[in-house]
């Protein structure tokens, strides 16, 4: 990622969130807490939460939330980093929904999938209200859910690409990884792609691989992502 993303490769990019509330227990005051997200097809932040957790029951009460998102890596300066807040209204998924954005989210934290035969799990959907990026010196304002566009495209193939890439390029898996990330990983899988990059889980953490250039496309995927072998590869 450079070091000036726009807010759509930021959100891409990270894993995890501050999900703030409207609090039930203390009337008039917000309540935070870490909670971990992929985004949907249609590019909304999905969460996987229990009805006993205290955020979910203030959204029953007021799905009005906000998730405030920032980079670990930044954790020397945090206030230096990017970061963003994406105010939105939650929503609970069910259905085939919830089946789709559930095959996602279990890839990205495999962990998660202890908690899918209890009922007191579900996935909501964070629909943007406005959102607020701070990408670095003098790229900071607010941005409206329509001049930010994470829908993705590659959706209807996406598991069909990693199926190929985890069946049969899984030493390009593991180039990538020693290359670009320096991390000679034990497992490595594909585990998204859409048209900004392709996100890799090395021995349990996500590491996201940015195409040069974008990809809307299955063809195009396949340009990019050979692109990024001969990268490799070049450098010996």
């Amino acid at each position: 990622m450079s070091t000036s993303p726009t807010a759509g490769e930021f959100l891409r990019a990270q894993r995890y969130g501050v999900l703030s509330s409207h609090s039930r227990s203390v009337p008039g005051y917000p309540f935070g807490s870490i909670t971990p997200y992929v985004l949907s097809a249609a590019g909304e932040p999905v969460i996987y939460i229990s009805t006993l957790a205290e955020h979910t029951r203030n959204i029953a009460a007021d799905p009005r939330v906000s998730l405030t998102v920032f980079d670990p890596a930044d954790a020397a300066d945090p206030q230096a980093g990017a970061r963003l807040t994406y105010l939105a209204d939650a929503r609970a998924l069910t259905g085939e929904a919830a089946a789709t954005a559930g095959a996602r989210y279990y890839r990205y934290f495999p962990a998660a999938r202890a908690y899918a035969d209890t009922h007191d799990f579900g996935f909501y959907a964070l629909r943007a209200v406005r959102l607020r990026f701070i990408g670095g010196f003098g790229k900071i304002g607010w941005i409206e859910p329509a001049d930010i566009d994470l829908v993705n495209p590659l959706a209807p193939a996406e598991a069909d690409i990693i199926e190929h890439m985890n069946r049969d390029h899984a030493d390009a898996l593991h180039a990538y990884c020693r290359h670009f990330f320096g991390r000679a990983a034990q497992q490595v899988a594909m585990v998204g792609v859409d048209p900004g990059g392709i996100d890799l889980l090395a021995d349990g953490v996500v590491l996201r691989l940015p195409f040069d250039a974008r990809a809307d496309d299955v063809d195009a995927v396949r340009r990019q992502i050979i692109a990024l072998l001969q990268r490799t590869r070049a450098a010996g």
